[in-house]
């Protein structure tokens, strides 16, 4: 089944947006604020973006050593993420805060490397 290239960037587009979003929660338990059940700390493998990147993801990209690199960046976020969500749990808003500190670094990694692919594909389809 052949995808045309806007299909495919689109999709790509959809995951970036899914992992921000998911990234916001961690940045609203840092605050204090509760957040839904529904995200609490996952596998890496059944979040959305997780889902998309072993996935379709995978189907189209990969292939491409850009999209390789965004495997391991995306499994510590997650352990990270379980970090941040505990200890907002327990109130220690001080050590949520240097986790998140850590998450932002590496999910500006999975966001670059993201950027690298959607300009491999922008340019070359």
């Amino acid at each position: 089944m052949t995808i045309d290239k806007d299909t495919i960037l689109r999709e790509l587009r959809k995951a970036k947006a899914a992992h921000l979003k998911w990234r916001s929660y961690a940045y609203a338990m840092v605050a204090g604020l509760d957040i839904d059940a529904e995200y609490a700390p996952l596998e890496h493998t059944d979040c959305a973006f997780g889902k998309w990147y072993h996935g379709t993801g995978k189907e189209h990209f990969g292939h491409l050593d850009t999209y390789s690199g965004i495997e391991v960046p995306h499994q510590i976020l997650h352990k990270i993420y379980s970090k941040i969500y505990d200890s907002a749990k327990k109130g220690k808003l001080q050590e949520a805060e240097v986790d998140a500190k850590r998450l932002t670094e590496l999910s500006r990694q999975v966001i670059d490397a993201l950027e690298l692919v959607e300009h491999e594909i922008d340019s070359h389809k």
